[in-house]
């Protein structure tokens, strides 16, 4: 006697959901969905990381050259910020301890760079107050009370 197998409704909608969700997954790591405004700022974040700018620029844009706060005029407008990528900026910085790689349009889209340019934008620098971090409250009261000592001895 032989077992054949029958398909139960049941069991019949668990793998159609089985594989609707497994399309929905293959699509979103393709690419193939329409992407919202939370989306184009993880994949600046991940072009960010993957073209090493956080090793230069922090991972929040405070880092051996910052870009947080907007504190880069590069960082003014996407048409600026485009034309100092695809300028030849570490053969000509804008200034001699500027050394950034040539991003030419085959290795980064103007699409891609915008992305990281959106993430970019996001980054905020918010030191805590001076009250706030005890150790360099106690330096900062220390060296008024010597430049104070200083002031008044002749």
């Amino acid at each position: 006697m032989s077992r054949h197998w029958k398909p139960f409704p049941t069991t019949l909608c668990v793998i159609g959901l089985s594989l609707l969700l497994s399309a929905t997954v293959v699509d979103d790591a393709f690419g193939n969905d329409s992407t919202n405004a939370g989306d184009e700022q993880g994949i600046g974040k991940q072009l960010y990381y993957d073209h090493g700018c956080y090793a230069c620029h922090g991972y929040n844009g405070i880092g051996k050259h910052n870009i947080a706060n907007d504190v880069s005029g590069i960082m003014s407008s996407e048409e600026i910020y485009l034309t100092f990528l695809r300028a030849r900026s570490e053969l000509n910085p804008p200034l001699p301890s500027q050394k950034m790689p040539h991003y030419p349009e085959s290795s980064l889209s103007n699409a891609k760079a915008l992305q990281i340019y959106a993430y970019i934008k996001t980054f905020k620098d918010t030191p805590p107050e001076v009250d706030d971090a005890s150790a360099l409250k106690a330096i900062l009261d220390s060296a008024q009370e010597r430049e104070s000592q200083e002031l008044s001895d002749p």
